[in-house]
């Protein structure tokens, strides 16, 4: 069993005749999609400290049951999660500003796709409470309230901007049940924050609690009071005396006695959520043994516990994510900072590619890819460098271009396909109109349908006959290299996305049993009745690049005839006695919330994927419904 998987409990034993506990009649179907939903939540898990015993056991025992009296009720998820307090004070070294910046945004959408996973395989879905604790310590670091409030209603606006919709927010008043129904402006939040602070330690501190006796035995509160001490050494850097009037010793004294106020204080604020929050699955972004809490990293790709308020995000050209201080950004030659409006929003590695003749606003998506908006009403995509548009591409797809003038236009959109390289036809010509034909495949098999399609990468059939090496006949696949989309008409509601999954995340994702190394020597064969009844094999599951030589995965999702009205596509893992075990751990990551970027159609949008680095699929949408795109491949 690997560290994130859970199994069914109270499994029988050798005995003859039943236990109490073996006699318990359990509903074998909710406790089953129960222990998915827990696996689900393990994926986000951040590692246990190698110093505290792992007792996450325990912790599946606990909040097992929750989940299962929620699935047997048919009701959706509570996970709680104290977070989101205010920026770090240290504006100059730490942190971009008082305000969210991309972090922010990054880590909201990581937690919502939290949600949306367990929604994808529990219809109910899950609810993630964020219980902003900013009140509970900012006076300790000398944060005004009046920032603690801007900083959470920029948060509240962020998810409402973005429709992170299984993501709330509550404040101290719903933990005291003070003031609840009432709407705090900013004078009345500053006002009341004295009050909160108050009634929360009297109300919730435990009768006799020492907190050294704590710190000394409690090894996830020894572990949270030395996070508090690394990262108020930061955080308060601006306040040190450095003339030699102060010692270093005063000054770290006054490190550890702020650090064990906030260790007192969060043990308070610990106490309000568990008496009032009893039912919810309670997450925490502090390492720990696992028993009590779930620990969650609240930033993807993360090497080591970071929060978008302790540090600032760079993006590298080819889509990955970094986490650290701001003045080590502010020295690096190589990134430059990004401002959104008017304000710090993160840093970025320099790259021509990023530099264009027309007034662009470029940004990264989570978890991959890029969107590219004018920032002047009325651009048009005629003058757009394809070239470097490209380039862009192959390094962080998918590259959407959205408010654009002249998307639909036909004529230029064959012309700017050309421009960036050579397209290239197949037997529906060369722009095929994805939309939904019915019960009519064209020779595409559910292509052209309103069904889910299985993750893939175009072209896969596209086919010629070789001689190969040995003298014999042999079926060679020819794909294309790009795939360049056009948004004829927004997607229905909630439905009709298409999944981009990119290679790099599936690898940073893999569990520990597989490599890459490993995964490249396989070859795989598929084998289907459509596309002139398909067999192709020696197909290698791992490739180059064509441009930068990272591995790519090459690979279809096994789609068997339970999962379509038209021909099944079956998908055998080569010389392994475990092919399916392979291609499920596949499928996993593929339609991992971690890994996709579920792209929801705009019209006019402009949509370019590298066909090499990324798998994507279609999920389902309403039959006859006016969805429709265009789609041009590209070499």
């Amino acid at each position: 069993m690997s560290a994130t998987e859970v199994q069914v409990p109270f499994a029988p034993t050798s005995f003859s005749a039943l236990s109490p506990v073996e006699s318990i009649v359990f509903d074998a179907k909710a406790l089953q999609k129960a222990t998915e939903i827990l696996n689900v939540i393990y994926r986000y898990r951040a590692p246990v400290p190698e110093s505290v015993e792992d007792r996450s056991d325990e912790g599946t025992l606990k909040f097992l049951p929750l989940i299962y009296s929620r699935v047997k009720a048919q009701q959706a998820i509570q996970l709680i999660l104290p977070a989101f307090p205010f920026k770090s004070p240290n504006r100059k070294n730490k942190v971009l500003g008082a305000l969210p910046d991309k972090g922010e945004e990054t880590a909201l959408s990581h937690l919502n796709g939290l949600c949306a996973a367990i929604t994808d395989i529990y219809e109910p879905g899950a609810i993630l409470t964020i219980a902003s604790d900013g009140l509970v310590y900012n006076d300790l670091l000398g944060v005004p309230d009046s920032e603690v409030y801007a900083y959470g209603q920029s948060l509240r606006q962020l998810v409402l901007d973005q429709e992170y919709k299984h993501i709330q927010f509550i404040r101290l008043q719903h933990l005291l049940h003070v003031h609840e129904d009432m709407p705090l402006d900013a004078a009345t939040y500053e006002s009341l924050a004295g009050t909160f602070r108050q009634r929360l330690v009297e109300n919730y501190t435990p009768l006799d609690y020492d907190c050294a006796a704590s710190i000394r035995e409690d090894k996830d509160v020894c572990a949270t009071y030395r996070g508090y001490i690394k990262f108020l050494t930061k955080d308060l850097e601006h306040t040190f005396i450095h003339d030699g009037s102060v010692s270093k010793r005063s000054q770290k004294q006054r490190l550890e006695s702020i650090a064990k106020d906030m260790i007192v204080r969060g043990k308070a604020f610990a106490e309000a959520i568990r008496k009032n929050y009893a039912d919810h699955i309670r997450l925490s972004i502090h390492p720990s043994a696992g028993s009590t809490k779930i620990s969650i990293k609240v930033l993807p790709l993360a090497l080591h516990a970071v929060t978008p308020w302790h540090s600032s995000p760079c993006f590298t050209v080819d889509g990955r994510i970094e986490y650290g201080m701001r003045e080590v950004f502010d020295n690096r030659e190589d990134v430059e900072l990004v401002h959104k409006d008017g304000r710090p929003w993160y840093y970025r590695e320099k790259s021509d590619l990023y530099t264009w003749s027309e007034s662009v606003e470029i940004e990264p998506q989570y978890p991959c890819g890029l969107i590219i908006r004018p920032t002047e009403s009325n651009t048009s995509v005629t003058d757009l460098d394809m070239l470097k548009l490209r380039g862009l591409v192959q390094e962080n797809s998918p590259v959407v271009l959205r408010g654009f003038n002249g998307t639909r236009d036909k004529e230029l959109f064959v012309k700017k396909a050309e421009e960036m390289g050579t397209p290239m036809p197949w037997k529906f010509g060369l722009i095929l109109e994805v939309k939904d034909h019915g019960t009519e495949s064209q020779g595409l098999n559910n292509v052209l349908s309103a069904e889910w399609m299985p993750f893939h990468y175009d072209g896969l059939f596209k086919v010629k006959k070789e001689i190969n090496a040995d003298g014999k006949e042999v079926t060679v696949s020819c794909p294309p290299k790009f795939q360049f989309f056009t948004g004829m008409t927004p997607s229905p509601k909630d439905t009709g996305f298409t999944l981009f999954s990119a290679s790099h995340l599936v690898w940073h994702y893999l569990p520990q049993n597989y490599t890459v190394e490993q995964l490249s020597k396989l070859s795989w064969t598929v084998r289907t009745t459509s596309f002139d009844e398909a067999k192709i094999t020696d197909l290698p599951l791992v490739v180059p690049h064509f441009a930068h030589n990272r591995p790519c995965l090459r690979y279809h999702e096994p789609w068997p005839q339970e999962k379509t009205a038209f021909d099944p596509t079956y998908i055998t893992i080569q010389d392994v006695p475990n092919s399916a075990e392979i291609c499920q751990m596949l499928d996993s990551l593929l339609h991992d919330r971690r890994v996709a970027y579920w792209h929801s159609w705009e019209e006019g949008d402009w949509v370019l994927s590298d066909n090499v680095t990324m798998m994507h699929t279609r999920s389902s949408f309403t039959a006859k419904s006016d969805r429709c795109l265009r789609r041009i491949h590209v070499d």
